[in-house]
């Protein structure tokens, strides 16, 4: 069976969250999807820091004090080929501002106070320092109007925290005996507000297969649909991994569901052979215009994406359950970049469930949907159209067994719940895909008849009829929880019916 694209990402449970400007309270107000920058904040306190990638300089190159209109500046987590994050910015037509990147002259300063309001320039030769001097002097003229963007790339930054972050300098004083210069500064907190031109491209390029597993969350009732606040452990802050790449190498085999009941009155839900497969990576772009982010969005990218669940429902019961399991949260943290921007992606595996069981015995279902590779989400938060491209789903199924002499009836669904939280200069978004797939509802009837004719076969002494529908359903969806999101923006749902027949398990000689 061959199934749109988007069915597929319905019934994995792919959930990227809606983008939501957050700047002012009133468009809080307006976007249900909104993540206030506090929150950013706080996450960021347990995020590593992309640091700056600084140019080789040779022994024979010449420290640059020149005040320069634009610049290129390029992170990533010191592994090449795993995270691209470039941006350029240019000051062409602001005559009064300059800007200056600290990683041009940074070997010849012995050391550096990267704090605001007053950041010392300790320079190590004087004719670097008098070089420094005439170029810099610029700033002290134009009545007062005249400021220079720096960017703080010196080792006695990073130290602190602060490699590559952005300050306003609105004055310089200098001490020729110490060889130092004294920069009046005001750290900046949102690059958007200080670039009239500017283009920001993070982008991840390599195949993590294992990222940061969080510690286990406290065990809930599996009828919650929220699971317990996470709880960050110090081996897990020591491990935080810098690559936003969600990796879906798990299995989860033999996992109980749920267990009801005990003795001659139960119900039981397992996942026999169980798992996901395949790769999510994301990429961050924004452009700038006249100090004003113009266009933004987030793109999910799958690769390799595929999810299998085999059940098994068994019990003696006259019961039914229905509920949420998460079986394996993921949280891959990604980075920050300081005043530039966030990222964290997570994501849950798990399965749905709606069961019951009325009789003695077991029944068996199963399913494996494929998600054509690769398949690209673009989310447009803003100034860009969303796009996508894939999302064709082949699916296998696997035929229903049984035994005992029961009726079952069973809803389930596997589901994988990437989500993204970005913070793209001074706006915070929270998007997600939920892909539900594969998504199956069945009712089985287990019959035996020692004398034959079951299934409408005279030697037929043992079957399973069953009518069992696959399908999908895939939606975007804000905010941090995709079964009751803030809203959510329907891409595919759907349902076909696999089986509607007897099968035939057993028949006398």
């Amino acid at each position: 069976m061959h199934i749109s694209s988007s069915l597929l990402a319905l019934a994995l449970g792919l959930a990227p969250a809606w983008a939501v400007p957050v700047k002012e309270v009133s468009e809080l107000e307006t976007y249900p999807g909104a993540i206030p920058l506090d929150k950013f904040r706080e996450l960021e306190q347990h995020l590593p820091v992309l640091k700056p990638r600084l140019p080789k300089r040779g022994e024979k190159d010449q420290p640059d004090f020149s005040l320069k209109k634009d610049i290129v500046l390029r992170w990533d987590n010191g592994e090449e080929d795993v995270i691209k994050a470039e941006l350029t910015a240019s000051w062409k037509e602001q005559e009064e501002v300059s800007v200056i990147n600290m990683a041009d002259f940074a070997d010849a300063i012995e050391k550096v106070d990267c704090t605001a309001p007053t950041m010392s320039l300790f320079f190590k030769k004087d004719n670097s320092y008098y070089e420094a001097q005439k170029n810099w002097d610029w700033i002290n003229g134009g009545e007062g109007k005249n400021n220079i963007i720096l960017f703080a790339n010196h080792p006695s930054c990073d130290e602190i925290g602060k490699a590559g972050a952005p300050f306003r300098v609105n004055a310089i004083k200098y001490d020729d005996k110490q060889l130092t210069a004294y920069l009046v500064v005001e750290e900046i907190d949102n690059l958007e507000t200080v670039i009239p031109d500017g283009e920001l491209d993070i982008d991840t390029l390599a195949d993590i297969d294992e990222p940061i597993e969080e510690a286990p969350r406290d065990e809930f009732d599996p009828k919650d649909e929220v699971l317990p606040p996470k709880q960050l452990t110090k081996i897990t802050k020591r491990g935080l991994s810098v690559t936003p790449t969600i990796s879906l190498q798990k299995d989860f085999n033999n996992k109980n569901i749920f267990s009801v009941g005990s003795g001659s009155n139960y119900l039981k839900l397992d996942c026999t052979t169980c798992g996901s497969r395949g790769k999510i990576k994301i990429k961050l772009y924004a452009k700038i215009k006249w100090f004003k982010v113009q266009e933004s969005y987030v793109e999910f990218r799958a690769e390799d994406v595929r999810a299998f669940v085999n059940l098994k429902l068994h019990g003696k019961a006259s019961r039914s359950w229905q509920g949420h399991k998460v079986l394996i949260p993921i949280t891959a943290y990604g980075f920050q970049i300081p005043a530039v921007a966030t990222l964290r992606l997570a994501a849950d595996i798990g399965v749905g469930y709606d069961a019951n069981l009325y009789g003695e015995g077991q029944v068996t279902w199963g399913a494996t949907a494929m998600l054509t590779n690769p398949s690209v989400r673009r989310e447009c938060f803003k100034g860009c159209s969303d796009y996508k491209s894939g999302w064709q789903i082949t699916t296998q199924q696997v035929q229903p067994a049984g035994s005992g002499a029961l009726t079952a009836k069973l809803g389930a669904h596997a589901f994988i719940t990437p989500k993204a939280e970005a913070r793209i200069f001074g706006s915070g978004y929270e998007v997600g895909v939920a892909l539900l797939a594969p998504k199956f509802a069945g009712e089985a009837s287990v019959q035996a008849n020692s004398a034959g004719g079951i299934c409408s076969k005279p030697k037929a002494i043992l079957g399973v009829d069953v009518d069992v529908k696959l399908g999908l359903q895939c939606y975007a969806y804000a905010g941090s929880n995709y079964q009751s999101p803030n809203w959510r923006k329907n891409i595919f749902e759907h349902m076909w019916t696999l089986y509607d027949q007897c099968f035939v398990l057993l028949s006398k000689p």
